[in-house]
C-alpha cells in the first residue's frame, strides 16, 4: 500500500490594510484574493482532507490571541469549503496600519495552539512589505527565524516586486528584513503576485513517491523476477459523493426485493439465471468451480512481433507503466537486461498476457524495450492493447468523387492550406527557439476547464457558466501555424464561393423531382400524365429555378475576427 498522506495545515495571511498612515491604498489585494481562492478550490479538488485558515493584518476588529492591533483570526482551521471562497471574495480594503512581523508571530502562535497532530504547517504571507524603518528596527530576523524553525513552519512570502533578482542596496527595509529571514529558514520562499497567479492556473496533484507493484516475468521455462512502476496514468476526474440538502451524505443501501415485494437478505438469496419466465438456480459451490481462474499475478510473454507492427490505434489505454528488474532478489538483473538488449538490437516488442491480480481478466499488453535514454534505466514500457472484438474501424468517405470537381487552382490552393497547417518535425520540439509538443508538459485544458466551471457553479447557482479563460484557449493553439496558414486560408477562401441554401426551397425541390419520377413511371406503364391544378401536366409545370448565388469577397478576410466569432 501506498504511504500515509500527511495532512496539510495552512494559514492565509493576508493585508487588506496599509503598512503606514502615509501610505497608498492596498492595490494588490485583488491579486491576493485570486491567488486565495485557487488555491482553496485546489485544495478542496485534490487534497480535501487538508485544513485552512485565515487570518487578516490592517482588519478593523483585532481578535488574536496577542492582541495585536488591526490583526484578525478571520476563520478558524477548518477543511476547504466554498463558503471560505465566498468570505475572501467579499474582503475589502482598509486604512488600518499593521505590520507583517507581529502578524507573523500571531499566526505562529495561532498554529502551535489549534493545529493537533502530525502535520504539514505552511503559512502564506501576502503584503507590499513597505513598513517605516522606526517599525522595522525592532525586530532581528534571528528570532523570527528561531521561532519558525521551531515550529517547523514552511513560510511562503508574496509581493508585487521580486527579491532575488534586486540589489541588497535597493531593498526596501522591510524586505530586506524578510529576505534575511527567508534566508536563515531551511524551507522559506519568495515569488512575486503574478508567479503565484500562474503556478496556480492549473491544479496538478502534488508528487508522490511511486509504489512497486511486483509480478514474474514468464518466458518458455524462465521465470524473472520483476516490479511495475506506473509512469503516465490516465488523468481521472475526482469522484463525487451524493448528498442531501442538508450537506450531509446520504447512505446506499442494496435491499433484495421478489416479485411479491417481499424484503430479503443476503444471505437468503441464491444466484441463478433466468430463462424465459423459468429461474435456475446456482448452487455457490458450482459457481466457484465455474469461475474463471486465471492464476496468479505475471506477465507471459507469447510471441514477440516487429516494433512497426504496433500501430498507435492499438494502443488501449492512457496509462503506461516501467517494468525493472526486481531488487529484492539476486541474479536477475543479467537475464532481464540480456532481454532488454536484444528485443532493441532486433527492433521487437513483445506481445505479453498480463494478470493484475491472482484470478482476474487478463490483459493483453505491448512491451517495448527503452534504451539509452537519459536520466532514466534499461526499462521495459508496457502500454495496454486492447481485443480484436473491441477495436473498431472507423472509413472516412472516399474523396475522389469531389477532388474530380476542383480545378487545378483550386487543388493546388487546398494542398498548400493543409500543408501551413501540419505540425513541426517532432524529433527537434523546436519553434522560434522555444520548445514545444514535449511529452508531459502541456496540460490538459478540458480538465482544466471543467474543475473551473464546478467551482464557479458551487459559488453561482444561479448563473449561466462563463466561457472558457483565454490561458486555457491558448493551450490549443498550436504556435506558428497561424501565421503560417493565413495566406493560404485566404486563397481558398477566394477559389471557393458560399451557395445560400434555402431549406423550404431545397424541400419544395425535392418534393418536385419526386413528383416527376412518378410522370416517369406512368410514361413506361403507359397511364396519362397526372394533372395539376392548372390543368397542366407535372412535366409543363416543372420548370428549373436559378439558384441565387451569394458571392464572398475575402480579399481582406481577417482570421482572427473569424475565429473570435467562432
Amino acid at each position: 500500500m501506498p504511504p500515509k498522506a500527511i495532512k496539510e495545515s495552512l494559514i492565509f495571511l493576508i493585508n487588506i490594510g496599509v503598512t503606514s498612515p502615509n501610505a497608498k491604498d492596498n492595490s494588490f489585494l485583488e491579486k491576493a484574493k485570486v491567488i486565495a481562492k485557487r488555491k482553496i478550490e485546489k485544495m478542496i479538488f485534490l487534497t480535501p482532507k487538508n485544513e485552512v485558515a485565515i487570518m487578516l493584518m490592517g482588519s478593523s476588529v483585532t481578535k488574536n490571541s496577542l492582541n495585536s492591533e488591526h490583526i484578525e483570526e478571520f476563520t478558524d482551521f477548518q477543511v476547504p469549503n466554498w463558503n471560505f471562497i465566498e468570505e475572501i471574495m467579499n474582503l475589502e480594503n482598509t486604512r488600518y496600519c499593521s505590520n507583517w512581523i507581529e502578524a507573523l508571530e500571531t499566526a505562529r502562535k495561532f498554529m502551535k495552539q489549534n493545529v493537533i497532530g502530525t502535520s504539514t504547517k505552511k503559512i502564506i504571507l501576502m503584503s507590499d512589505f513597505d513598513e517605516e524603518e522606526n517599525i522595522i528596527s525592532q525586530f532581528q530576523a534571528d528570532t523570527i527565524a528561531k521561532s519558525l524553525i521551531a515550529e517547523k513552519i514552511e513560510l511562503i512570502a508574496i509581493s508585487e516586486e521580486p527579491l532575488n533578482e534586486k540589489p541588497t542596496f535597493s531593498l526596501k527595509i522591510s524586505e530586506k528584513l524578510l529576505k534575511d529571514v527567508l534566508g536563515k529558514i531551511n524551507n522559506g520562499q519568495h515569488m512575486t503576485f503574478d508567479d503565484a497567479i500562474t503556478s496556480l492556473k492549473f491544479y496538478i496533484e502534488a508528487p508522490k513517491k511511486p509504489t512497486p507493484c511486483y509480478y514474474t516475468l514468464e518466458l518458455v521455462d524462465k521465470k524473472i523476477p520483476i516490479v511495475s512502476y506506473v509512469k503516465i496514468s490516465e488523468i481521472k476526474f475526482p469522484s463525487w459523493q451524493r448528498a442531501n440538502k442538508e450537506g450531509q451524505k446520504l447512505q446506499q443501501k442494496t435491499v433484495y426485493l421478489d416479485r411479491q415485494r417481499c424484503s430479503y437478505t443476503k444471505n437468503e438469496t441464491i444466484m441463478g439465471y433466468k430463462y424465459g419466465g423459468s429461474f435456475i438456480a446456482i448452487e455457490k459451490k458450482l459457481m466457484e468451480e465455474k469461475s474463471y481462474k486465471s492464476g496468479e499475478k505475471s506477465y507471459k510473454i507469447y510471441n514477440f512481433t516487429n516494433k512497426n507492427n504496433i500501430d498507435l490505434d492499438y494502443f488501449y489505454k492512457q496509462s503506461s507503466h516501467v517494468i525493472l528488474p526486481s531488487s529484492s532478489v539476486e541474479n536477475v538483473t543479467k537475464p532481464f537486461y540480456s532481454l532488454v538488449q536484444a528485443m532493441h538490437e532486433t527492433n521487437s516488442v513483445a506481445i505479453a498476457r498480463k494478470v493484475f491480480r491472482r484470478n482476474s481478466s487478463p490483459r493483453m499488453v505491448a512491451l517495448f524495450p527503452c534504451i539509452d535514454i537519459p536520466d532514466e534505466p534499461w526499462c521495459l514500457i508496457e502500454i495496454e492493447l486492447g481485443f480484436a472484438e473491441d477495436r473498431r474501424i472507423m472509413e472516412t468517405r472516399p474523396m475522389k468523387s469531389i477532388m474530380k470537381q476542383l480545378s487545378n487552382e483550386q487543388n493546388e490552393a487546398v494542398d498548400n492550406l493543409i500543408d501551413s497547417m501540419m505540425l513541426i518535425d517532432t524529433d527537434s520540439y523546436e519553434v522560434d527557439g522555444s520548445q514545444h509538443f514535449l511529452p508531459g508538459c502541456v496540460r490538459n485544458p478540458a480538465v482544466q476547464h471543467r474543475w473551473h466551471m464546478l467551482a464557479y457553479r458551487a459559488i453561482n447557482p444561479n448563473k449561466p457558466l462563463p466561457p472558457m479563460d483565454d490561458y486555457l484557449k491558448k493551450l490549443l493553439e498550436a504556435p506558428s501555424i497561424k501565421a503560417k496558414s493565413k495566406c493560404p486560408a485566404q486563397k481558398v477562401a477566394q477559389l471557393f464561393r458560399l451557395e445560400s441554401i434555402d431549406s423550404k426551397k431545397k424541400k419544395d425541390e425535392r418534393k418536385e423531382v419526386q413528383e416527376d419520377n412518378m410522370q416517369v413511371d406512368d410514361v413506361l406503364s403507359n397511364k396519362e400524365p397526372a394533372k395539376t391544378e392548372d390543368n397542366k401536366t407535372d412535366a409543363e409545370s416543372y420548370s428549373c429555378k436559378e439558384e441565387s448565388v451569394l458571392s464572398l469577397d475575402t480579399s481582406d478576410i481577417d482570421l482572427d475576427e473569424l475565429a473570435a466569432n467562432m
